[in-house]
């Protein structure tokens, strides 16, 4: 029974979910179920993370078409990229029924990347009051309260652009593809979800010299960013800054520095 002093929401103050269906060249790809903002951003970054593209040059035009339960992308990409893909394809698909094709599927799900240039991380006090900036950004957040958000900031720490989606991925996939676009990249992402390994995987793989987590990473996230130099900070909600990093922090006071492995 409903409370006497309370509302069920309406329909449309709940967050969006529908199927996304990413066709390359003509050939489906995957379906993927994500929120129905910036798709154009989602679909560049998407592509970029799956190794397909290695950027907004080899995408060629994005067609965003209705469909009864969500939207299908038409990307057409570069032929280089997609002779890559047609034989990686192959590659997996006669791995099938040799026992090797969990080795395929670990190595994809973990790939080898190039280690970043070590990078000092940033000072505490660009962090200060972090969470309380990052709130007027998440718009659809506040109507539904099941977004998450992926922001880019700038050497000073001020946010310049957010992503919000209901798959934490999918949030920095977007923010990814946006960045993709740009003429000149933020070194510097933020997360509002749970910091996994895949995420650290996606920064890296962008180029990112800086993650700060509003929650905890795991730790696969913690020793993968340490490999490869990613700074990788944690922000509690009432503690000071933690910082995994390679490189140690700034010496300010308050700072947390946990050691490599």
């Amino acid at each position: 029974m409903v409370p006497l002093n309370s509302r069920l929401p309406r329909l449309d103050e709940l967050v969006e979910e529908v199927a996304v269906s990413i066709n390359i060249n003509g050939i489906n790809h995957a379906v993927m179920m994500t929120t129905p903002d910036d798709l154009d951003d989602f679909a560049i970054g998407f592509l970029f993370g799956e190794g397909i593209i290695q950027g907004n040059h080899d995408v060629h035009d994005i067609q965003i078409t209705p469909s009864e339960y969500g939207f299908v992308l038409d990307v057409t990409i570069a032929n280089r990229c997609l002779a890559v893909l047609n034989q990686r394809k192959r590659r997996l698909t006669g791995a099938t029924g040799c026992g090797i094709c969990g080795v395929e599927a670990i190595e994809h799900a973990l790939p080898a990347l190039t280690p970043l240039s070590p990078q000092r991380p940033p000072k505490a006090d660009s962090l200060l009051n972090l969470r309380e900036r990052i709130a007027p950004w998440q718009r659809k957040a506040r109507l539904s309260g099941a977004l998450h958000a992926a922001l880019a900031l700038d050497e000073s720490g001020e946010i310049l652009a957010c992503r919000e989606d209901i798959g934490r991925h999918n949030a920095l996939d977007k923010l990814i593809g946006m960045q993709l676009r740009q003429p000149r990249r933020c070194t510097t992402l933020a997360i509002t979800s749970r910091c996994g390994s895949e995420l650290i995987h996606k920064a890296v793989q962008f180029g990112a010299a800086h993650l700060i987590s509003l929650a905890s990473p795991s730790q696969l996230a913690v020793r993968l960013a340490q490999k490869y130099h990613l700074n990788l900070i944690h922000v509690p909600r009432f503690d000071a800054p933690v910082y995994y990093s390679h490189a140690g922090t700034s010496d300010q006071i308050g700072e947390r520095n946990v050691q490599p492995y």
